[in-house]
């Protein structure tokens, strides 16, 4: 469970870990605060690049819903989130996310199922051609709640959305912390042992990654 002390431990660390690259913190302004990347679900491709930074066109524009790096910020990564969603459309802000293949959701033939090629997965991150996270397993973000969306109560008339505790559940801890330098090439990649062959019809199915951390402000070579 989240805590101040918790919190005050991950601030402490960003600021010394942040300092120790050489990066001057005592006029900085350093907040929590939280990036989120948002990719297109294909079934064509077994390979996604995650875009962190704001000038990162590889996949094309942004959606409007991801909160992606600026180049004059550092950014201390202290958890990890990963989830899917199936929003109606590529421009749609109002979706939920989550942390299985829910098959109401998912309900075309074969898309839950599909799913899975996700959490057999995993998460690679390279900073200036330097691998400082090799492999990151998607499965450690796979949470099936107790009460699932679809799944009937009080004799199958009462139907709950999926329960999430969206704090902590599907999140995993980044310990040791990791640095991400918005002057820097940034490359994430997510990596799937096969691709996701079916999609949920009629929507703009994504994979989102969120993470949370401590942001310090106007610190890199960037002006």
């Amino acid at each position: 469970m989240l805590n101040q002390v918790g919190s005050r431990l991950v601030f402490e660390n960003a600021k010394n870990f942040v300092a120790s690259q050489g990066f001057d913190v005592s006029h900085a302004v350093l907040t929590q605060g939280y990036l989120r990347s948002e990719v297109a679900m294909s079934t064509s491709s077994a390979s996604y690049h995650v875009p962190v930074l704001i000038n990162d066109s590889t996949n094309g524009s942004p959606f409007a819903t991801e909160q992606r790096l600026a180049l004059q910020d550092i950014f201390v990564v202290s958890a990890i989130g990963i989830f899917v969603a199936a929003p109606a459309s590529s421009t749609t802000t109002a979706f939920p996310l989550l942390s299985y293949p829910n098959s109401t959701t998912f309900s075309t033939s074969g898309a839950a199922t599909a799913l899975y090629n996700l959490y057999n997965g995993y998460l690679n991150i390279q900073v200036n051609n330097q691998n400082i996270l090799p492999t990151w397993d998607i499965f450690r973000h796979y949470f099936v709640p107790q009460t699932q969306n679809g799944v009937g109560v009080t004799a199958e008339t009462v139907f709950p959305i999926d329960q999430i505790d969206a704090s902590e559940n599907a999140f995993g801890a980044s310990e040791p912390n990791i640095l991400l330098n918005g002057a820097s090439n940034i490359q994430a990649n997510i990596t799937l042992p096969g691709a996701i062959s079916t999609l949920q019809a009629s929507t703009a199915p994504r994979i989102v990654v969120i993470w949370r951390g401590i942001k310090c402000q106007n610190v890199t070579s960037v002006r």
